[in-house]
């Protein structure tokens, strides 16, 4: 599975990065903006661990890649299928947005995914990518399958 570090991971990172390479006398170069680059429309679904120490699970939006599945997609007005309707239950359930669950990213979902922009003070523009992704909250399911409050993706 292909996650992106959150902001402050990376600032880790590229200072490590850099502070090794001017100490070792090496050259570092920061990692470009294109390696994180949408690899397509988010079009299906899968369960991942929430964090490592649970058995509990939430549901992400994500597209078929190489085989398996890749989180690096994205949504906007118009968008539809499974991870539209993902994206709109995390909405509904986890910021109590009152919207229906139908798999078509239309103006109702845009304004209550801008709200959750705004809530999460992230970049409120009513477009799912990356951003979104690792900061919004997403329903939670416990191994039964029964709904168990929500959270962000702690490893992300």
């Amino acid at each position: 599975m292909l996650v992106r570090p959150g902001r402050r991971l990376r600032a880790l990172l590229t200072t490590g990065a850099l502070t090794a390479g001017l100490i070792g006398g090496a050259v570092a170069v920061a990692p470009s903006a294109a390696a994180w680059t949408p690899l397509g429309q988010c079009s299906t679904t899968h369960k991942i661990l929430y964090n490592i120490n649970s058995s509990q699970v939430v549901k992400i939006p994500d597209l078929p890649y190489d085989g398996g599945y890749n989180v690096r997609c994205w949504m906007d007005y118009g968008s539809t299928g499974k991870a539209v309707e993902t994206l709109q239950l995390a909405l509904k359930t986890c910021y109590a947005r009152s919207i229906a669950v139908d798999g078509s990213f239309g103006s109702a979902t845009r304004s209550a995914l801008r709200y959750a922009q705004g809530q999460e003070k992230i970049t409120v523009d009513g477009l799912y990518g990356e951003e979104v992704f690792s900061n919004i909250k997403w329903p939670r399911y416990r191994p039964d399958g029964s709904r168990n409050g929500c959270a962000r993706i702690a490893y992300v």
